[in-house]
């Protein structure tokens, strides 16, 4: 496995959502500190002077007690999760919102309540009314009716509606290679995130991660709208991202690269924690999370196998200001070193 990992933070020009799940009637530096010392207390590297320390302040003030306990509530809940691999499809379904809004973010007991049932209830590689889904490291490969080809990666849920005027396709989550056979009276089109990318004949990947969608071409064009904003043509061996506040500029990216995954490969260069996480989670039982919302904005470029998704986890904490602590079997916390 080659890697290098970056340093430098960065502020993105999406930026980094706040969860929109956090009490705001319990003080913040209380919430915080439960969590840093609930991880301190874990990872079984406290020295003596440190559980000193934090006797001292789970001591000090009843709401730093309330905060510790439903830490350690929730913790013993989490160690009877089972296999993600095994949940229910109708649960995975009912959690797919949840999980493309709070994954990567911990922000008090509830988010990670809501996160951790999110994740659990993927992984169930099965047929949807008018679609199919993948589970937790699998890949599929699928021709449509049209003759029309999909690479779908892992964790990913597509539907699919053609009718005798379009070929219209959903990418619910995860990602997706196109290799679309011409038609002319039909336009295929992939909507993702609530943007739109429109091809009549050609090969590009729709990524959805992280609440942003990045469009790839390997060959001819594709156009792509996104809400108020239009880009008319993005052409072989160019790429884009866009949010709900725009389309970004356009990139110049390898074909090698940006289908890496098909072949068994990520490569990320210069790329932000966030995205890294996004793509990892696809691949390994469980969720990585991080406790702090800076960790999401490092830059990291490297190499590594899917098939050993941990690989980028400890390639992270050895060569990033970061450290994990794995609470259960299925949850790791990224947290500052």
């Amino acid at each position: 496995m080659k890697s290098v990992l970056r340093r430098k933070v960065r502020s993105t020009g999406a930026g980094v959502r706040k969860s929109q799940v956090r009490d705001t009637t319990v003080p913040p530096t209380a919430r915080d500190a439960a969590l840093a010392w609930f991880v301190k207390m874990r990872s079984g590297a406290a020295a003596p002077v440190e559980v000193v320390e934090f006797q001292r302040w789970i001591a000090a003030a009843a709401e730093n007690r309330r905060e510790y306990e439903a830490l350690e509530t929730l913790w013993g809940d989490l160690d009877q999760v089972g296999d993600p691999r095994r949940a229910m499809a109708s649960a995975a379904s009912r959690a797919s919102v949840g999980l493309m809004s709070r994954r990567g973010l911990l922000l008090g007991a509830t988010g990670v309540a809501a996160a951790v049932v999110a994740g659990v209830a993927l992984g169930v590689p099965e047929w949807f009314d008018g679609g199919i889904r993948t589970g937790v490291g699998e890949q599929r490969q699928l021709t449509l009716a049209d003759g029309s080809r999909v690479d779908l990666d892992a964790d990913s849920a597509l539907s699919l509606q053609f009718t005798p005027q379009e070929r219209r396709l959903t990418l619910q989550r995860g990602r997706a290679f196109f290799d679309v056979a011409p038609d002319r009276a039909r336009a295929f089109s992939v909507t993702a995130a609530g943007g739109v990318t429109t091809a009549t004949g050609t090969q590009f990947s729709v990524h959805l991660w992280s609440n942003e969608v990045t469009v790839a071409v390997s060959e001819s064009a594709v156009s792509i709208r996104a809400g108020a904003a239009a880009l008319t043509q993005l052409r072989a061996g160019e790429a884009v991202s866009y949010d709900a506040s725009g389309i970004g500029e356009t990139e110049q990216v390898s074909d090698a690269q940006a289908s890496a995954w098909r072949r068994g490969k990520l490569i990320f260069e210069d790329r932000p924690l966030r995205q890294v996480i996004a793509d990892v989670n696809r691949y390994r039982s469980g969720t990585i999370m991080v406790t702090d919302n800076t960790l999401l904005r490092l830059r990291v470029s490297g190499i590594f196998d899917i098939r050993q998704p941990d690989g980028v986890l400890e390639a992270i904490t050895r060569s990033l200001p970061v450290r994990s602590v794995a609470l259960t079997r299925y949850l790791v916390l990224l947290y500052p070193a």
